[in-house]
């Protein structure tokens, strides 16, 4: 099963650092944002691919609830709160589970349990439903970038790494470097999982470019070091493997 895309959206500091916690102890979720209000969220949600939010319903601003009520496509939703009595009506936003503060990892688990027997279902009756019609989405092989006033198709193949800068991303190839405004975030959702790793917050990287790992640091064909985090190494070395 690919990783599930999570985000928080919680207004408690305290909130975050224990999901953030859990998360981390599961290989099959990956934490894409925190966020402190829910229009922050909503606006995230709307320009990434989301599977799993941790919601918070009493928030300053836009509550919780008026969130989902806002939202028509909603990933699944996971609430977290400090208040029992709005369990009932959550349920008809079509929630997987409501956990009460505090929740420890048992609890958490599952609620993960529930998303991917939700899943497994969904799929199921894809298969079911559209065994017959069901056509494979043709990849991509490039990306479609807006660079100062043109427009620019950079294949795959040509990219070497890339670099978060700000509200910009920087692709450097073989030739020279294009920076465009987008996040990393996309440009990880629209390059080929099979072709690119992420190897820092701030970097995706070619797999067939890395020569070596030592220390805190990867080093690419051409000669550049780039620095590799440690939540990222492992995954990394596995691919190196490949």
């Amino acid at each position: 099963m690919n990783q599930l895309n999570c985000i928080i959206i919680d207004d408690e500091e305290g909130a975050h650092r224990v999901l953030e916690h859990f998360i981390s102890q599961l290989k099959q979720l990956h934490l894409n944002g925190s966020f402190y209000t829910a229009v922050e969220a909503m606006e995230y949600v709307y320009n990434n691919q989301v599977d799993i939010m941790f919601l918070d319903i009493n928030m300053p601003g836009l509550t919780g609830m008026e969130m989902l009520e806002a939202m028509s496509n909603k990933p699944f939703v996971i609430l977290t709160t400090a208040y029992k009595e709005y369990a009932l009506e959550s349920y008809k936003y079509d929630v997987v589970d409501y956990l009460v503060k505090p929740f420890d990892f048992k609890t958490f688990l599952s609620s993960i349990d529930k998303v991917i027997n939700r899943l497994g279902s969904s799929k199921r009756n894809l298969e079911q439903n559209n065994s017959d019609a069901y056509q494979p989405i043709a990849k991509t092989d490039h990306l479609v970038l807006k660079v100062d006033n043109e427009i620019v198709k950079l294949d795959f193949k040509t990219i070497y790494y890339t670099q978060s800068y700000g509200n910009y991303v920087k692709f450097f190839t073989a030739e020279k470097m294009y920076m465009s405004q987008i996040t990393t975030q996309e440009v990880e959702n629209k390059l080929d999982p099979e072709l690119f790793v992420r190897i820092h917050k701030s970097y995706l990287v070619a797999s067939k470019e890395i020569s070596k790992i030592a220390g805190g640091e990867l080093s690419l064909k051409n000669g550049t070091v780039l620095p590799i985090g440690k939540f990222y190494k492992k995954n990394v070395i596995e691919r190196m493997k490949t």
